[in-house]
């Protein structure tokens, strides 16, 4: 029998203390570690809808209700209801000739309601610390110590006596297993090594062998702060499927998460950001034809009007087929985007982006950069997409007219700093994160993808990239275009 809401938010939080007290003290395990944060972040949204559901659907619903059906008598919005009316919603402001204030309107009622769920989440989260435990290296990995062994033997032909003395995988990855490896018995390669391998089923079509090329080129250039590359391998090797590359492991560790709220650093803000904004700077100004031994198609890229219509509807489109919660702001984000392309086009320049900048992708040390990882979203595109994708990093660690400022000192140029083609891009990398978290809500929900992370996807990432994609229709409305 199914319990009272209050009742049900009681249970969620008991487990939420349970997991933190006494399960999370007992860990080791890296990945047992970060599933009970993803555990304790979905714990904190059903105790928010159990808790404030009602109450949030009767003050946001009631706006929504007004909005859609003017002068209708009401006695309240259930939370079906509240759903129900966000999919009219949705679905209203799509239809040609549809007021454009009314989605403006609709969009601002979920922007403040999702800001208003983000303070509640966030209670719950703050409530007994149980997001700051430490987090340790896995020992579980894909290959032993004595398969590298006999890999790296084989592999360096004058290291005959090398031995694998310890190897632990790197939380985090996705669509690469990252393993820290200590080595004895060469002078081939340092102490420790990192080697990431392509998983048989990855969230990006991308191979090891292809970030190899693209770290090389970042490398030789100097100036940006990446790990040295020492070999990759093809496919047809003796550790398994697919394709792995080698490289030196830098001191330091991740800076945060994809999300800041969640993780980023407390300290040393302002030096970190002055140098990201620099690494930023010098890596656009890479010559492109650096990159002729990389998988990247230097000749073919472009930004046309076409191209970017293309790539806005197949989001949308994309979005319309995943089922879920509806979603207001993504239909009138993606229409903003449509009637705006000439903010982009053409571009300033092209040039390389690293294509998944964010804490995550980041080492420090102190207040130290030590390393921009994992490079297989590597593209060529215009600069203004990436600085779009730092905004989250950048204002966390200072205001945006600084880092601009620090960029441009630092070498970039004043022109890829157009605040309307960088809102522009804000606004497709938003939508784009919608997307692909509801896509892992999609997979778990139909039973395609059942695991821990595929549905922490579809509620926390979910959440926050809805807010996000809220915020950053907001910024762009407010530009008055």
């Amino acid at each position: 029998m199914r319990q009272p809401p209050e009742d049900r938010a009681l249970y969620y939080r008991q487990l939420r203390r349970t997991l933190s007290a006494v399960l999370l003290p007992e860990l080791t395990s890296a990945q047992a570690i970060d599933a009970v944060g993803l555990l304790d972040r979905i714990l904190a949204e059903f105790i928010v809808e159990e808790e404030a559901g009602a109450e949030l659907s009767a003050e946001y619903g009631a706006e929504l209700e007004a909005l859609l059906r003017p002068g209708l008598e009401t006695d309240g919005v259930t939370p079906a209801r509240f759903d129900e009316l966000r999919a009219e919603a949705a679905s209203v402001v799509v239809r040609p000739g549809t007021d454009i204030d009314v989605g403006r309107r609709a969009a601002a009622i979920e922007h403040r309601f999702l800001e208003r769920m983000e303070e509640l989440r966030r209670a719950v989260l703050d409530d007994d610390g149980s997001d700051d435990a430490p987090r340790t290296s896995d020992h579980g990995c894909s290959v032993t110590e004595e398969q590298l062994t006999d890999y790296l033997r084989a592999r360096l032909t004058h290291s005959p006596d090398v031995v694998v003395e310890r190897l632990s995988v790197v939380p985090g990855g996705r669509s690469k297993e990252t393993i820290l490896v200590s080595l004895r018995g060469t002078t081939e390669l340092p102490a420790e090594v990192i080697v990431r391998k392509d998983r048989p089923v990855g969230l990006l079509a991308t191979r090891a062998v292809d970030e190899f090329a693209v770290i090389a080129a970042v490398h030789g250039f100097g100036g940006v702060p990446v790990p040295r590359p020492f070999f990759a391998e093809p496919e047809g090797h003796s550790l398994g499927e697919g394709t792995l590359l080698v490289m030196e492991r830098v001191p330091g560790h991740k800076a945060g998460e994809f999300f800041p709220d969640l993780a980023a650093p407390a300290q040393h803000r302002l030096e970190l950001g002055r140098q990201l904004a620099a690494g930023l700077a010098r890596l656009h100004a890479l010559p492109l034809d650096h990159l002729g031994r990389t998988h990247l198609d230097v000749d073919g890229a472009t930004v046309t009007t076409d191209s970017t219509v293309a790539m806005v509807e197949a989001i949308l489109e994309r979005i319309d087929g995943l089922t879920g919660p509806p979603n207001v702001t993504a239909h009138v984000a993606g229409q903003w985007l449509l009637a705006h392309v000439s903010f982009v086009v053409p571009p300033s320049r092209l040039c390389l982006l690293q294509g998944d900048f964010g804490f995550h992708n980041m080492l420090i040390d102190g207040g130290r950069v030590t390393a921009l990882v994992d490079w297989e979203a590597a593209s060529i595109g215009p600069p203004a997409r990436e600085l779009a994708a730092a905004w989250n990093v950048a204002t966390y660690l200072m205001d945006w007219p600084s880092f601009v400022a620090a960029y441009v000192e630092a070498g970039g140029r004043v022109e890829d700093t157009d605040p309307r083609a960088i809102t522009f891009y804000r606004v497709v990398m938003a939508l784009g994160g919608f997307m692909t978290a509801k896509m892992g809500g999609h997979l778990f929900r139909t039973g395609s993808k059942r695991d821990l992370l595929t549905a922490h996807s579809g509620l926390d990432s979910s959440f926050r990239c809805a807010r996000n994609l809220a915020r950053a229709y907001a910024d762009a409305t407010a530009l008055g275009a």
